[in-house]
């Protein structure tokens, strides 16, 4: 009889330590699952972090071109302006000396320069503020508002000249 209960508190005592071994191992197994998955979620999260601000960076710099492209569109527009506001000047200075229905004819002629001169100050400005989407069209419309400008000047000189 002592040895019948020998074996059989080894036999509940293997059995216990069976249960004990296999709950460890699920309990490891849950835990080692849980880790993995833990790590993929962080080198998602990493991969996803990187993407935006690779995103964020590339529309950084999309901006920074606009930008630059609009410094230089201004730059060259600012140009053809000062050109023309050069001859403006003169030609104002001129039909101020005119007289009689030349000087009505050029007074209203210098009125609709300066409304042009106007309009190519404000296009110029939207083109300074333009966002890349609408950088083409207000570059554009500039350049537009500098050919009227020109039209405008082209007629001023015409009228002054004939008072001659």
């Amino acid at each position: 009889m002592g040895m019948t209960r020998f074996i059989r508190r080894m036999i509940v005592a293997l059995a216990i330590g069976a249960a004990l071994t296999g709950c460890s191992n699920k309990k490891a197994e849950q835990e080692a699952k849980a880790k993995q998955e833990a790590a993929a979620k962080a080198e998602a999260d990493a991969k996803a972090e990187a993407d935006k601000k690779a995103a964020d960076d590339a529309a950084a710099k999309k901006a920074e071109d606009a930008k630059k492209v609009a410094t230089e569109a201004t730059a060259a527009i600012q140009k053809d302006l000062d050109a023309h506001d050069r001859k403006i000047t003169y030609l104002k200075d001129k039909a101020a000396k005119a007289k009689g229905a030349a000087k009505k004819n050029a007074d209203a002629a210098v009125a609709e320069l300066e409304k042009r001169r106007a309009a190519v100050g404000e296009a110029l400005t939207k083109v300074q503020a333009s966002a890349e989407a609408e950088l083409e069209a207000s570059k554009t419309a500039a350049k537009a508002a500098v050919d009227k400008l020109a039209e405008g000047i082209a007629n001023l000189e015409k009228i002054v000249d004939k008072k001659k």
